[in-house]
């Protein structure tokens, strides 16, 4: 009895047939629907009068055998068929999620600026300053994004199944679950460190090595050639914690480190071959940061003000 009605009332609506309140009836089920299979995009909400339709065929072919005539089945089989027509609805609506085109999306952080973004999967990324990420609007049978450039510390939700993987350069970070860090900012050495967890990081197929947690690998965007370090956890994630921290890093590095966190340029003339390590506060003024680095060279390098935030480098 419950099938045969649930059938009949399906079968009045797509004949157009059904009452007000028969409409009301099937249109909040399957917005519940909806709503359990997650979000839609406008163009599913463009398509939801036919997407209905399509669901309840399938719902009215599945239901449309005779329902069990002895009283003892009668809660069974209504239990039954709800629970066949939520199974089918809610995997009509996945299965007509997951077949739509990915569209790609941006994101952009000003110099000094911040943001975070919360995945389809449940996944965060920190975007730093001066940095472009682009990421689907939804996943289908993998997780993928591209850092274009800047910095990112990524915090990945697990999904058996369904590695995750970064784009950068052209290497590719693949993750199961884990956090960690990128920095791929232009003319800089492209670095990859690991808070928690594994990664292994790969070029053309290669694997070119695997990172466990508080290691940091630095490549040379010139040769590939790579070098990997130890270091501690708020190292790798320091800048999310308003630290800039220079492990073994090259000065000419350090300086264009900081034109993407502070409004300034700086036109080299020398600079000493060395590299520095040290953690400053980001609330600190470009000035006081300045001091502190030619303290960290012992004052072999030389930065003086040239007006509106540039600065001279070198004699």
């Amino acid at each position: 009895m419950i099938r045969s009605k649930i059938n009949a009332l399906i079968g009045k609506y797509l004949e157009g047939k059904a009452t007000p309140g028969e409409e009301q009836l099937l249109t909040h089920w399957l917005d519940a629907l909806a709503e359990d299979a997650g979000p839609v995009t406008e163009q599913d909400a463009r398509s939801r009068e036919r997407l209905r339709r399509s669901i309840l065929k399938v719902i009215k072919q599945r239901t449309g055998e005779p329902a069990a005539r002895y009283p003892i089945w009668k809660k069974l089989a209504a239990a039954a068929v709800v629970l066949l027509m939520v199974g089918i609805g809610s995997w009509w609506m996945m299965s007509y999620r997951l077949s739509q085109k990915v569209a790609w999306l941006e994101l952009r952080t000003a110099i000094g600026e911040k943001k975070v973004l919360l995945l389809p999967d449940s996944s965060r990324i920190w975007l730093g300053a001066n940095s472009v990420l682009k990421y689907p609007d939804h996943f289908t049978d993998s997780r993928q994004v591209q850092l274009v450039s800047g910095e990112a510390f990524f915090d990945i939700a697990q999904a058996p199944g369904q590695p995750f993987s970064v784009i950068t350069d052209s290497l590719q970070v693949q993750v199961l679950g884990t956090s960690f860090h990128i920095r791929a900012y232009p003319r800089q050495l492209l670095e990859i460190g690991v808070n928690t967890g594994k990664v292994s990081v790969n070029k053309g197929g290669q694997v070119m090595d695997i990172l466990t947690a508080n290691q940091l690998l630095q490549v040379n965007r010139n040769n590939y050639t790579s070098s990997r370090l130890s270091v501690s956890s708020p190292d790798i994630n320091g800048w999310k914690q308003d630290k800039i921290v220079f492990d073994n890093m090259p000065v000419m590095d350090a300086l264009r480190l900081l034109e993407n966190y502070y409004p300034v340029k700086f036109h080299v003339k020398r600079v000493p071959g060395r590299q520095i390590s040290g953690s400053l506060n980001m609330h600190l003024t470009i000035t006081q940061i300045i001091n502190v680095l030619e303290d960290l060279t012992d004052h072999q390098l030389k930065i003086t003000p040239a007006g509106a935030g540039n600065y001279n480098i070198g004699q």
